[in-house]
């Protein structure tokens, strides 16, 4: 009987098989199928196959995969992580790999290898996968196919075929629609859009995926979308510089990781020999959805009652459109209206009535005017055979071709989508007060009040919960669209999948198959999913009275009435679906065309006599050179010899004549005429922003070039530094302005994925310099820069990426590799005293020049930054009295100053230029530091957020000004700035504000969409001349405060950081007679209400603290109530907890419920309680000695012999303390004593040591259970021990920096300053030895270094003084682990946590440099984590954690 090692690989959407001969290590069999979601059916069929081949054999077998954990778990075979898996296959195969890029269905993976020396093994030394998102997965490859209209397997034939690459998102396999639609709109060839699909695929990975780890040659490439597109191979050879022998290409890529699994069983699973019969498991497999325990929650049915279900229906009954009949001979007058989606086209035809007499929908297919040229011919037709003669009035155009259709068809009228569909639901709804329109890869929300636009929210960075969110799964189901909502109402349990990627969510899907839930349930989730996604990531409204009485449900999505269904539920209000829900855009459209007949007397309509002739061809590639952006331009000719210009971005684009012709030139110059007068303040201030000042000359020439990248603060004061240096006597080199090659020649170095594209764009800054030949690079750490406002002398602190950014720029691009200096102080400069001191000293230290002359140099540069500010207010000024004279608006572009940047903001004041609409920038509006900011919610601390709620107040305040807020996507401070200022416009005078959330992308066409949109919106509250009532603003906070009163009639809830924490805050409160609780911890319920009542970008540890809030309000008395919050980190959103606590309460109707906090009281909101001496002291003995316990329990907990004893006693000291802290906190280092002969009698199992794991991360994710997943519990329910960081440090910390920071000039009154930092560490210290004098007594105590022995360890790499977030004590810590021998290291962090981007996933580069040997894990954790994708990274970390223990001892 022969002996084989079989490999099973479920991947998200496909499995593979392969059968190896144990002696050879050959490849006997192997096999490759799609699943189509049906994991169990297909593995059944492979295995009974290869029972029919290998009749009488025995198998030993291993399965992989993100579907093989529960086969493995069900069959009892050997379960081995894909990464590990590939590891083996790779060393076994090809030893000489040091890099392996692996695409598959819906994720990826960047695995990074290196040769260990001792047992000349190939190992996994790093890893980097997809976490939240699927872009740039084999899913994006099939998105882009389908739009298209092509098959998957030609896609790699047609990107041979092209010429010219465009700029497409690859982050987002759904939302790179976006960019490609409006390509495909304006003729670019298909050919070119899949060749830049491939870049945009090589471009996330590179510098998204691969998060700045250097990508080292030989390169291997795997999975299904690499083996089946050479195409894509060479664009990552390009991008990465490789040559032929430097890549890998497996012979059978798409088996590689099965064939790992077959050889893991000779390795990682040698010692547990387990012989199978294949009959057996396919037997038991076939029994499989019969026996499974599956886990299943019961969820809302989309209907209680069949009476129910019978009312929906008759509500919502949609009569079948039959076109109206007409009697031979008639002539009909009629408008059409055409709709150019992003996915679909549709149209209408209207009579004099504004009856619709015929209408038309479709895909596109890929050739949008071919599509509605053939529907008009098409309905010509019908009415010719029934003899009808139809006489077209006008016709209109909307949408995204909106443009381009009216040019083709030569349209009468065009008007920006959202205006066409709020005039259609006019005609169906007059009172209509809120809009809601899904359409294939956009949604819109329209608020409406007295038939007025008051309010247009278009999704921005994600697609997920558009039309496609559903197509997508149908078609992997083999579903047809019109039959998913009578799937999804068989449902008697629908899945329950949140909202998140919608490529993504195939995770969710596989663990809900795994629990058994039927395609129906599937289907009813992902319907449900869709309004989830509208109502948290884009609506964001919590309090649905607030839409009005009137709601209508429209687009091509809502055709579907389970999605319909489902908003009725989660909203709880009934709404109206017009009769045409796919086609308002249309009819919108023709009835305000009709409108606009009225003053026209022939239409311009090219006429169905034309239409039969009508054609265009498209010339791709044609590149610009009446400016430097060179933009490569598509033009569709028509045969009339008519144009139309796309992929431009800006207007000189538009000539297409030969420039030395008069008629030409003549066209250009009207064109930049009419352009230059409107005034553009944006474009204005990057003018002057770098112009020369002129300084004196102070100190001879140095002949020493300092660069300067044109990034981040240098946005703001740019003149200061130039004329500073300047005067100096050095030459000041500028790096030159922002482009696409600039970003993308600093990709590889990003270390941080989400990190916003502000901060991705500077390593391509300075890569620009070092080209430039600089002699140094200046980029300071500035953590705080002088208050501009006198009335807030607080706003000094700048946010985590200004501050830190230098440090991760100096980490991983390493400019000093390149002969290149790079000069990165750190300033605080919170007063101009201290600046002159920090300037002074710094310029000394590196250039040895003396005082009188730096303090000369300084004010040389304060006379340039003046002369700049006093430039742009005399601009402002006459703008504004422009506009009060001549009585029309302008608008102001408000943002942090390097939105000026044109690539970041997107050229966006053209657009309103073009639109003849001045533009000014908050900067430029005089008197604004007089605006008065007390009645403002978040804590003033950063200037450009002062700036910004300053601007907003001013604007709102005055009838001539709009305003527009760009912000960049992943931004979480602008989550918090953003909505209070709506919050402020909107109490003062009603006005709505525009928010622009950018990234890398190209998005000129929703941006014109949002845009117009924005603008249409103005002119129709203008035209309608509404009077403007400026109201005064409410005290921010309510009148609900804790005063002295409240003691005893309050209780207050305390936040869980760690259930221990919350327990040690309860009882030092408690100890002084308030009544306290912890709150309890999250579960499903309180997370839900987190997401719903806290935005979507913000940090999820405010999302889970806060959800816990409103859990427990659920039946509670509203003026019985307190709630305590964490404020630790201005420099964060951490800072800002308590504004989005009020915020959230408000909206829940919670109101009455006051709230305290551990930092200053700025809002007076508790004069019944100060934190003071007291709370301080109690805090620390508490953490103290729970920071001992929590040490004992995990170094015995993994070695114990009965299960469950080391909690026990755990638990029993902790709550002794807290009793014993009630009474008198400083008895409490003797229940420590106690604990420690407890925890020595524990009996434990003997056995080697288990590999450790350091854990650390943002506080709350690092040890709140329920945040993380309970990330310790799997940790050890795994094999590890685990190891976290103490609390007491984290508070500590602070004495470090003011005592650094008196040291480096940088703190006012150094003196009192620095004893009360000492008395405090000495206090600090004095308990800390206390309880370790104890503590030695533990039979497991090693020496744990203390917080200042700690800071040592980062000497060189970052200032002490940076303190940001967990700031140096995460570098720090693993520094400390990892000599002490720890391998494995995981970071825990909130999606886009700004902090950790510098010192977390910003620092791992250098770490892994110190410490080859380790490895690091980034964990990023939001309301929609998919827990089997943590679980994914998690078993690659144990598992290589495991075989590095097993090699070391």
């Amino acid at each position: 009987m022969n002996n084989y090692w079989l490999g099973i690989d479920v991947g998200s959407t496909t499995v593979k098989t392969v059968v190896l001969d144990p002696i050879t290590k050959k490849i006997v069999y192997s096999k490759y199928l799609r699943h189509n979601a049906k994991q169990s059916e297909t593995i059944l069929e492979l295995l009974k196959e290869i029972d029919k081949k290998y009749k009488n054999s025995n198998f030993e077998i291993a399965v992989c995969g993100s579907g093989g954990s529960f086969i493995a778990d069900y069959t009892g075979l050997f379960f081995v992580q894909e990464v590990v898996a590939n590891a083996i296959a790779i060393g076994n195969y090809y030893p000489n790999a040091r890099t392996a890029i692996e695409l598959g269905g819906q994720d990826a993976k960047v695995i990074f290898f290196h040769h260990d020396e001792k047992t000349d093994k190939l190992i996994a030394s790093d890893m980097r996968m997809n976490g939240s998102c699927a872009g740039g997965t084999g899913a994006f490859i099939d998105q882009i196919a389908e739009i298209l209209n092509v098959g998957v397997e030609e896609f790699n034939d047609l990107a041979k075929k092209s010429t010219t690459l465009y700029d497409i998102s690859g982050r987002c396999g759904v939302f790179a629609k976006t960019d490609i639609q409006p390509l495909l709109n304006q003729g670019v060839p298909k050919s070119d859009i899949a060749l830049s699909s491939f870049h945009a695929i090589a471009k996330q990975t590179i510098g998204g995926l691969a998060q700045g780890a250097e990508i080292v040659k030989p390169v291997i490439f795997e999975g299904g979308p690499l083996t089946f597109n050479t195409e894509l191979i060479s664009v990552f050879k390009e991008r990465l510089g490789l040559n032929e022998n430097e890549i890998i290409i497996p012979e059978n890529p798409e088996i590689i990781v099965a064939a790992g699994a077959a050889l893991s069983i000779g390795t990682i699973f040698e010692d547990k020999k387990e012989i199978h019969n294949l009959s057996e498991i396919i037997k038991k497999l076939s029994e499989y959805k019969k026996n499974y325990k599956y886990k299943v929650e019961k969820n809302e049915n989309f209907f209680e009652s069949t009476k129910e279900e019978e009312e929906f229906f008759k509500r919502h009954k949609v009569e079948k459109f039959e076109p109206k009949q007409y009697n031979k001979g008639e002539n009909i007058n009629i408008y059409i209206g055409i709709d150019a989606g992003s996915t679909t086209s549709k149209f209408v035809l209207i009579d004099e009535d504004e009856n619709i007499i015929n209408k038309f929908y479709s895909n596109n297919a890929g050739e949008p005017i071919d599509v509605v040229k053939n529907g008009l011919l098409e309905i010509k037709d019908y009415y010719d055979k029934m003899g009808v003669n139809l006489t077209v009035k006008g016709v209109g155009t909307t949408g995204y071709g909106e443009l381009l259709f009216a040019k083709a068809f030569k349209a009468d009228y065009h008007i920006v989508e959202t205006v066409a569909h709020a005039e259609a639901a006019f005609k169906y709804a007059p009172d209509v007060s809120f809009i809601l329109d899904i359409g294939g890869q956009d949604m819109k929300a329209i608020n409406i009040k007295n038939k007025i636009v008051t309010g247009i929210v278009l999704n921005e960075a994600c697609s997920a919960g558009c039309g496609s969110f559903i197509e997508t799964y149908s078609k992997a189901l083999k579903i047809p669209v019109e039959e998913i909502s009578k799937l999804a109402f068989k449902s008697k349990n629908p899945s329950k999948l949140g909202s998140r990627c919608t490529v993504f969510m195939n995770s969710s899907i596989i663990t809900e198959q795994k629990n058994g839930r039927s395609v129906e349930d599937i289907m009813a989730g992902l319907c449900r999913s869709v309004i989830e996604n509208v109502f948290t990531k884009v609506v964001r409204v919590s309090n649905f009275n607030s839409l009005g009485n009137t709601i209508l449900a429209q687009g091509g999505t809502f055709k579907n009435d389970a999605v319909l269904r489902a908003m009725e539920q989660y909203t709880g209000i009934k709404v109206v679906r017009p009769p045409h829900s796919g086609e308002m855009g249309a009819i919108g459209v023709a009835l305000l065309t009709k409108k606009n007949m009225k003053n026209k007397k022939t239409t311009s309509f090219i006429g169905f006599e034309n239409l039969e002739t009508f054609n265009y061809k498209k010339i791709s590639g044609s590149i610009c050179k009446l400016c430097t952006n060179n933009c490569s331009r598509t033009i569709v000719e028509f045969n009339d010899k008519t144009t139309f210009v796309t992929g431009n971005r800006c207007e000189r684009g538009e000539v297409i004549g030969d420039l030395k012709d008069e008629s030409t030139l003549k066209e250009l110059k009207n064109i930049m005429r009419k352009k230059e007068s409107v005034p553009d303040l944006l474009k204005y201030r990057n003018k002057i922003l770098f112009e020369n000042y002129a300084p004196k000359e102070l100190s001879p020439k140095k002949n020493i070039k300092i660069g300067i990248p044109r990034v981040l603060e240098f946005w703001n004061s740019l003149p200061f530094w130039k004329s500073f240096y300047t005067s100096l006597g050095f030459e000041v080199i500028v790096s030159d302005k922002s482009s696409y090659k600039i970003f993308e020649d600093g990709l590889k170095n990003i270390p941080s994925d989400t990190v916003c594209f502000p901060a991705k764009i500077v390593h391509g800054h300075i890569k620009n310099l070092i080209d430039k030949k600089v002699d140094r690079i200046f980029m300071p750490m500035m953590m705080d820069i002088p208050p501009e406002n006198e009335k807030h002398k607080e706003a000094v602190n700048m946010c985590a990426v200004i501050q830190g950014y230098p440090l991760v720029i100096k980490e991983n691009d390493e400019p000093e590799k390149s002969g290149v200096i790079f000069d990165t102080p750190m300033f605080r400069w919170t007063t101009i005293n201290l600046r002159d001191k920090q300037l002074i000293k710094f310029i000394n230290e590196s250039f040895g020049l003396k005082k009188d002359v730096v303090e000369n140099a300084i004010l040389e540069g304060d006379i340039a930054q003046n002369i700049f500010k006093n430039k742009m207010l005399e601009e402002g000024k006459k703008v504004l009295e422009q506009l009060e004279k001549e009585n029309r608006f302008g608008v102001v572009i408000a943002s942090r100053p390097y939105h000026s940047d044109e690539l970041i903001n997107h050229n966006i004041s053209s657009f309103f230029v073009n639109l003849n609409i001045p533009v000014l920038t908050l900067d430029s509006l005089p008197g604004l530091n007089d605006v008065d900011l007390s009645k403002v919610r978040p804590d003033t601390v950063n200037p450009f957020h002062t700036r910004l709620f300053t601007g907003a107040i001013y604007t709102a305040k005055n009838k001539n000004l709009e305003f527009v807020e760009v912000v960049s996507f992943g931004c979480g401070h602008e989550a918090i700035n953003s909505d209070e200022v709506i919050r402020l416009m909107n109490d003062i005078s009603q006005k709505q504000p525009l928010i622009m959330k950018l990234d890398e992308s190209e998005v000129k066409g929703p941006m014109t969409i949002r845009i117009n949109s924005f603008i249409e919106t103005i002119k129709s509250r203008r035209e309608k001349q509404e009077k403007i009532t400026l109201r005064k603003l409410k005290e921010p906070f309510g009148n609900s405060i804790f005063s002295k009163k409240d003691k005893g009639k309050r209780t207050i809830y305390v936040p869980i950081l760690s259930e221990t924490f919350a327990k040690v805050v309860s009882a030092v409160l408690s100890e002084k007679g308030y009544n306290v609780q912890p709150l309890p911890i999250a579960g499903d319920r309180a997370k839900a209400l987190g997401k719903k009542y806290v935005h979507n970008d913000i940090c999820y540890p405010a999302q889970i603290n806060i959800g816990e809030m409103l859990a427990v309000m659920e039946d509670k008395n509203p003026k019985e109530v307190t709630f305590g919050i964490a404020k630790n980190c201005n420099d964060c959103r951490a800072g800002q907890y308590l504004t989005l606590a009020r915020k959230a309460l408000d909206e829940a109707g919670y109101k009455d419920v006051s709230i305290i906090t551990t930092g200053e009281d700025n809002k007076g909101i508790q004069p019944g309680i100060k934190l003071g001496l007291w709370f301080q002291l109690g805090m620390l003995y508490g953490l103290v000695t729970t920071d001992a316990l929590e040490y004992m329990k995990r170094r015995i907990r993994p070695y114990e012999k009965n299960r469950g004893e080391t909690n026990q006693i755990f638990e029993k000291y902790v709550d002794k303390i807290v009793e014993v802290m009630k009474k008198n906190y400083k008895n409490s280092p003797k229940i420590v004593e106690e604990a420690i002969e407890a925890f020595n009698n524990i009996e434990l199992i003997e056995q080697k040591p288990k590999p450790k794991v350091f854990v650390i991360g943002e506080i709350l994710m690092n040890y709140h259970p329920s945040a993380n997943e309970n990330i310790e519990g799997y940790l050890e329910a795994n094999g590890m021990e685990t190891i976290f960081p103490s609390f007491i440090d984290f508070f500590r910390r602070d004495m470090i920096k003011i005592k650094e920071g008196i040291k480096n000039s940088q703190i006012e009154k150094p003196v009192r300053n620095f004893l009360l930092a000492d008395v405090t560490d000495k206090i600090y210290q004095r308990v800390v030895n206390k309880v370790e004098k104890r503590l030695k007594k533990f039979k497991f105590y090693e020496y744990k270094k203390n917080v200042h022995e700690l800071a040592e360890n980062i000497d060189g790499i970052i200032d002490k003084t940076y303190t940001t977030g967990e700031g140096w004590l995460i570098p720090a810590e693993i520094i400390e682990h990892a000599r002490n021998g720890v391998k494995t290291f995981i970071i825990v962090q909130p999606f886009g946590c700004i902090p950790n981007h510098i010192t977390g996933r910003g620092m791992t580069k250098s770490l892994k440099k110190m410490f080859p040997d380790i490895q690091i894990l980034s964990l990023d954790y939001d309301p929609d984590t998919s827990f089997a994708n943590i679980e994914n990274r998690l078993q690659m970390v144990i598992m290589t954690a495991k075989e590095m223990n097993k090699l070391s001892l």
